[in-house]
């Protein structure tokens, strides 16, 4: 029996605690799946462990994955939205560390939104071998060949968007070589890789349920249509793994300085893969990850054809902008099972607002939310505290503002300064501000919203990281506990008192979250 070229192992997201009755997501790796799609089709031999969907330890996987004998690990680092790499490090550095224990000599390669914005550190820090700072397909099968052909060093520096350790000089050094360009998607579509992931086994967010029980939560699939994002938010780091292939265009004349590469997939071929979901598995509950699906005709055309398919039968849910998302095309969405669109608000004051690359005015956020509601959209809405010139009276106008539209998930954020930002973490290390992976901090886990260790970033003079972290928690708590909410959840039959107990649970949990800035003792 040949020996298998990879096995991707897929760390723990970040469980920050329990819901209650209602638990956390499992989404499918969809990063994964789009490698392991494209060598699939070139005849390599692959595996996957996604830890998410077992409570074995590290140690045990480690074991199994020693069973498996790869030539080497693929451990792709993606959280469950798109910029929520940095806090699962800490898993990732888990499981590499016990694979490592157990089979020192066995290459570990990490992608993901935060290898790629620092990949030196990355190595530097993390028991891997390698580093993947481009999206990955082409990066993983140039790996395999190199390794076929013995791995030695000569054919490893021919691995395009891979940085690496170059142990033959005196002093070993990190070197990155040549960029990989980006995948064209309509000729590698993702769809083969659900061979190695059954949506059968995963489960949808409990909001996107309607807070239901987990009988309407599985199957849960999460199908691309698009890669990038041409906006610049100043928080947003999703485009880190696409700067390599981005600079090549530029090179190449095919991209524009300071403008971000955003590739689509053909309709025809995201509706075949919906419809493959449906047909093969029962699918019916699905996210759409891109980080700008709602722009242009391309999505209107998606939608029209899953309605011709399905009418309402699907339950979708897609990030939106509140200046992309028109009225008149909400209906387009309704009708093909739109029932939810995630808008990034960020902060009702508009120079804090603006400051993030969300130019859109008050009128316009309060107009369209109203008009999603008409349309039977509900509403998961985003909002973050803590932003450059932020205080206290404008953190509350954001609190007020998030209770005026009254979403049906609210969805609160302390801001943080995540590798890779478009300006904020470069704006926070040239300030030199205190990031949690300052020497004797606490690490990767300083930005995950819900941890003990959880710290906030900050530029501004007005506010501390825990006057921000505690507006957030009380905040969150008394969004879902106004009876102007309440009275909404009861009287819709989409959710009802089965969906209100469930919101209860939730936010128990969320009331007791332990944090250290807030001077709580460590659970």
């Amino acid at each position: 029996m040949s020996k298998m070229d990879v096995l991707f192992v897929v760390p723990r997201n970040v469980q920050d605690f329990q819901v209650g009755t209602v638990p956390d997501a499992i989404e499918p790796p969809a990063k994964a799946r789009f490698m392991m799609a494209y060598l699939w089709r070139r005849g390599c031999s692959q595996a996957l462990i996604d830890a998410n969907l077992t409570e074995d330890t590290p140690e045990e996987i480690a074991k199994e994955v020693v069973a498996a004998d790869p030539r080497f690990v693929m451990m792709p680092d993606y959280g469950y939205n798109p910029s929520a790499s940095t806090q699962t490090m800490v898993s990732a550095r888990e499981f590499a560390q016990a694979i490592r224990n157990l089979a020192p000599r066995l290459p570990i390669m990490m992608s993901g939104t935060h290898p790629a914005a620092i990949p030196a550190k990355t190595l530097m820090d993390e028991p891997i071998d390698y580093v993947c700072v481009g999206e990955g397909p082409i990066t993983v099968h140039e790996m395999i060949l190199a390794q076929r052909a013995g791995g030695a060093y000569s054919d490893i520096k021919k691995v395009r968007a891979l940085v690496h350790w170059d142990k033959t000089a005196e002093d070993a050094v990190v070197v990155r070589n040549d960029p990989a360009p980006l995948i064209d998607l309509n000729a590698e579509p993702a769809i083969d890789g659900w061979k190695f992931m059954d949506p059968r086994r995963y489960v949808a967010h409990h909001w996107q349920a309607f807070y239901q029980g987990m009988d309407k939560r599985m199957p849960y699939a999460n199908p691309y249509s698009r890669e990038g994002c041409p906006f610049h938010c100043g928080f947003c780091n999703i485009q880190a793994t696409f700067r390599d292939g981005d600079q090549l265009l530029r090179v190449q004349g095919l991209l524009k300085p300071g403008v971000h590469s955003f590739r689509s997939l053909q309709p025809e071929l995201f509706v075949k893969e919906v419809t493959y979901l449906v047909e093969t598995y029962g699918v019916k509950t699905f996210k759409i990850p891109d980080e700008m699906f709602m722009l242009g005709d391309h999505w209107k055309q998606i939608f029209r054809m899953i309605a011709e398919h399905y009418g309402d039968l699907l339950n979708f849910w897609s990030y939106a902008r509140v200046d992309t998302f028109g009225p008149k095309d909400m209906n387009i969405f309704r009708a093909g099972g739109g029932r939810w669109a995630a808008l990034g608000i960020e902060a009702a004051n508009s120079t804090v607002r603006s400051g993030q690359g969300k130019k859109f005015n008050d009128d316009l956020i309060h107009r369209r939310v109203a008009a999603m509601h008409a349309a039977g959209i509900e509403g998961a809405l985003n909002y973050i505290f803590g932003l450059q010139d932020d205080t206290t009276e404008s953190m509350q106008e954001t609190f007020q503002l998030a209770c005026e539209l009254n979403g049906t998930y609210g969805n609160f954020y302390c801001a943080q300064a995540l590798p890779g930002a478009n300006s904020l973490y470069r704006d926070a290390k040239k300030a030199d501000y205190p990031l949690p992976e300052r020497p004797g901090g606490p690490g990767w886990i300083g930005h995950a919203q819900y941890s003990w260790e959880s710290e906030p970033c900050y530029l501004g003079h007005a506010l501390t990281p825990a006057q921000i972290l505690k507006f957030r928690d009380e905040a969150h708590v008394k969004y879902y506990r106004r009876p102007e909410y309440r009275e909404r959840i009861l009287r819709d039959p989409k959710f009802g008192p089965v969906a209100m107990k469930n919101i209860d649970d939730w936010i128990a949990q969320i009331e007791k979250l332990p944090r250290k800035l807030l001077g709580h003792p460590k659970p």
